[in-house]
């Protein structure tokens, strides 16, 4: 295989050339991805095919054509590179930190000391989804497209910590929170949900309507700041991966959620090993944002959704009153 031109290796690859050897060292140095002496095509090769399938949406065939391999090779080389960052998921997909404040939190007035406790940022999204037309009406969105749903968590700082994929249905929400609840007593739940009926997205502050009418309406402000981080996440993810924006029709529906999880697990190692990535670093205003993202509300108990109403209420109330030295 010819190496790319350093010109244009991030466009081939979709990340810096150290980060891309990083990431073939990692792989085989955990032995996901083992290298036998007779075989044609190197781990480089490898993660090279798989980079150009699912960062420039070549297909199969295409690749065949670039690394001059039988389709059966190409098929097979990317797989097991598949089959490795699931494997290495759990090392990069992992839990927030719980116990100390995120600096965007504790450095910002606006948001400390009402949201110290606060970890990141809950939400969904939609890709699209090739299924048995058996299946296709439980695959069926809102909007009537065929997409799995995809909750994720992810930090202040962009990295995913808890991925779930694969969910079909237009109304997987309280399935998909209750679910990974059962799995993981750690998991965040229930998420402070914003006021209903007051304004909520960020354009709506801009210009002459910064000024706060409630304390409802500033809680909203520094609670739709904070969560816009998964919004970002989302668009970063799907700009550098488009194969999560144009569909997967090549593969089974369960190696459809394998290529979400290891797109999340590519998105957190790059944002890892490399500082100077061009999509990351992109400034907040030109960031991509996710147009199919779709705001979580889960199905909590009762009990839940009064501690959760309390809970906002007192944060609402000492903003507003810290904003008006009351």
């Amino acid at each position: 295989m010819t190496t790319p031109h350093p010109g244009r290796f991030f466009d081939n690859i979709r990340m810096t050339k150290p980060c891309f050897y990083a990431l073939v060292d990692a792989l085989t140095s955990r032995g996901l991805l083992p290298h036998g002496q007779t075989s044609r095509v190197s781990p480089i090769e490898e993660v090279a095919l798989f980079m150009q399938t699912v960062g420039m949406h070549k297909r199969q065939r295409d690749n065949m054509e670039r690394f001059q391999h039988s389709l059966e090779t190409i098929n097979r080389r990317f797989h097991r590179v598949l089959s490795a960052l699931c494997a290495m998921a759990p090392e990069l997909l992992t839990p927030p930190n719980f116990t100390d404040t995120h600096s965007k939190v504790a450095n910002n007035p606006d948001f400390y000391p009402y949201f110290k406790d606060c970890v990141g940022a809950i939400d969904g999204t939609l890709v699209p989804a090739w299924v048995p037309r058996v299946d296709q009406n439980r695959y069926r969105s809102r909007k009537g497209r065929l997409a799995q749903n995809v909750l994720a968590i992810c930090d202040f700082d962009m990295n995913f910590t808890y991925v779930y994929a694969g969910w079909e249905g237009s109304a997987a929400d309280a399935r998909v929170l209750d679910h990974a609840v059962s799995q993981d007593p750690t998991f965040p739940f229930p998420p402070i949900a914003p006021y209903r009926g007051t304004r909520y997205h960020l354009p709506e502050w801009r210009g002459q309507g910064r000024r706060y009418r409630t304390p409802q309406d500033m809680f909203n402000h520094a609670h739709s700041r904070l969560r816009n981080v998964i919004e970002r996440a989302f668009g970063v993810l799907k700009k550098r991966f488009p194969i999560l924006q144009w569909g997967m029709p090549s593969y089974l529906l369960n190696h459809q959620v394998d290529i979400v999880i290891a797109c999340c697990t590519l998105h957190n190692f790059i944002r890892k090993f490399s500082n100077d990535d061009i999509i990351f670093n992109e400034p907040d205003g030109d960031a991509p944002q996710d147009m199919d993202s779709f705001y979580h509300r889960g199905h909590p108990t009762l009990s839940e959704i009064e501690e959760q109403r309390n809970l906002r209420d007192s944060i609402a109330m000492q903003m507003w009153a810290s904003q008006n030295g009351t």
